[in-house]
């Protein structure tokens, strides 16, 4: 996903979406139902959505295998798909 489109996605989805959840936190506290794990689950996607924005969105490095072209991570020796010895990336 892009940054600009994973921006505008906050905005339209997740800003209203902590607002409804916002308010149903409120509702609840104030009539002691549930509360707390409300509170928690909101308190939750507060820190998750926080999180998300701190990626600097590079994708991990990776090395394709020559044979079937699976992504594997460049400190294994071997394919994880076909198990075909990797050829160390060039740099």
């Amino acid at each position: 996903m892009y940054e600009v489109s994973r921006e505008v996605f906050y905005v339209i989805v997740g800003i209203p979406l902590l607002a409804v959840l916002g308010y149903v936190m409120v509702v609840l506290l104030a009539f002691n139902l549930f509360g707390f794990l409300t509170l928690g689950i909101f308190l939750l996607l507060v820190a998750l959505a926080v999180d998300s924005l701190k990626t600097d969105g590079e994708p991990p490095a990776r090395i394709n295998c020559s044979e079937c072209g699976a992504p594997n991570e460049p400190d294994r020796d071997q394919c994880k798909h076909c198990d075909v010895p990797l050829e160390p990336a060039a740099d």
